[in-house]
């Protein structure tokens, strides 16, 4: 009892501290506050009352083909209600505001785009997108390979017909035009017939989770990724100031002070994790409260899930602090370090996201490496809590992975922490 006693009254000391520091909690606050709503309202358009929010992204469009295939696949963008488009006479004038960074893509339809589809060879449609915006151009990217995918659709008919048509030898002896017009018809019946069957399916496809629940839709699932992303890049990014607030004790002469009262040097180290942790999971809550009354951030089905979870993450980002001052030399190094530390792992651990699917899911040496991160593995945590609307008992392994890190990051500091 004596040590929780000791512990508590360092983290109490250590609240008081941060406190005073009005500058760094402004930061810690306010920063991934600000990231999260440029991102959020840059690309969210509220709908009227009872409609869902709908993410709205601006591209500009080129159609160089005056054919029909390129017509009816322009007024097909312009029709889409995620995307704000603007038309554009030329390729350069597409780019530049992509350039600017005030477009997320530039669309060019190509002149020939038309004629290789009525001649069955293979055509594309470019799509130039802005480096700097990696999630918006992901999505640009994914609406265009399901217009793509409907113009394949009508391509594959077409030329299936007149396959058919010139092999039964059913129009033999007809004009030119008189082919073209059965051909044409028959192509209508057919894809009237399909649009049909997709607006009454006779077979739905409902996504729901092994509880029954229906998934989140696109727009709820991008933002149950980056907001969490903000949150654990910027608790992990704690450890510059746990650090080097432990170490500035040290050097001003605080803590051997400290040492001189009857306290376990582990309470020590406890106390001050705790009150960062305390911080961090302020942190997340301030920001998950906002994201979810702001931009409609799903939060899940598991409460319990979700605050054992970040004060898992948030611990282990206080013993990851504790690590640092362990082996750094000075204040300032332990300062440099939790930067540079913080921001390499947020980035390889999936913190900062490059396409619509989750880094630490992807196959490959990426999705490798972020799970080496604890990063990775309290992002995995709360994606499927708030997108996937996981219960508790899922994400459990995920906290223990995580919460293995932080044990692993607390006995190195308690061992390799020069008191003196």
């Amino acid at each position: 009892m004596k040590a929780i006693g000791h512990t508590l009254s360092i983290a109490w000391k250590e609240i008081l501290l941060i406190l005073k520091d009005r500058g760094s909690l402004a930061m810690m606050f306010l920063l991934p506050l600000l990231l999260g709503a440029m991102m959020g309202s840059a690309n969210l358009v509220g709908g009227d009352e009872g409609e869902e929010a709908i993410i709205l992204l601006h591209v500009c469009l080129v159609n160089k083909d005056s054919g029909v295939f390129g017509t009816e696949v322009a007024k097909a963008i312009q029709a889409i209600d995620e995307l704000d488009v603007e038309i554009y006479d030329t390729v350069s004038e597409a780019e530049a505001p992509v350039a600017e960074g005030d477009a997320a893509a530039a669309i060019v339809i190509p002149a020939s785009f038309t004629a290789d589809i009525n001649a069955y060879t293979p055509t594309s449609i470019e799509v130039i997108v802005d480096p700097g915006q990696p999630e918006s151009a992901s999505i640009v990217t994914g609406i265009m390979k399901q217009v793509v995918d409907e113009v394949t659709i009508w391509g594959e008919v077409q030329y299936g017909i007149r396959a058919i048509l010139e092999e039964s030898g059913a129009l033999a002896g007809a004009s030119e035009e008189q082919q073209r017009a059965a051909g044409a018809q028959t192509l209508g019946v057919i894809m009237t017939a399909l649009n049909e069957m997709r607006r009454t399916p006779a077979i739905a496809v409902v996504s729901e989770d092994l509880e029954g629940i229906e998934s989140q839709n696109w727009v709820a699932t991008f933002f149950a990724l980056m907001f969490p992303g903000f949150a654990v890049m910027f608790i992990f990014l704690n450890v510059t100031w746990s650090s080097s607030s432990l170490l500035t004790e040290r050097e001003t002469g605080t803590l051997r002070r400290l040492l001189a009262a009857p306290l376990p040097r582990g309470a020590i180290i406890a106390g001050k994790m705790l009150a960062y942790a305390l911080l961090a999971c302020t942190q997340a809550v301030v920001l998950f409260g906002v994201a979810s009354i702001a931009f409609g951030m799903p939060l899940g089905q598991s409460p319990l899930g979700l605050v054992v979870h970040t004060l898992v993450v948030a611990l282990t980002s206080a013993a990851m602090g504790m690590l640092v001052a362990a082996l750094a030399k000075s204040a300032s190094q332990a300062g440099n370090i939790g930067i540079i530390l913080g921001l390499i792992l947020a980035a390889i651990g999936g913190c900062i996201s490059m396409s619509g699917e989750p880094v630490f899911r992807s196959p490959g040496f990426m999705g490798t490496m972020a799970n080496f991160t604890p990063h990775a593995h309290a992002m995995e945590g709360y994606y499927s809590l708030m997108a996937e609307n996981a219960a508790f008992v899922n994400v459990l392994p995920q906290m223990g992975i995580v919460l293995t890190f932080g044990a692993i990051f607390f006995l190195v500091a308690v061992w390799r922490f020069k008191f003196e």
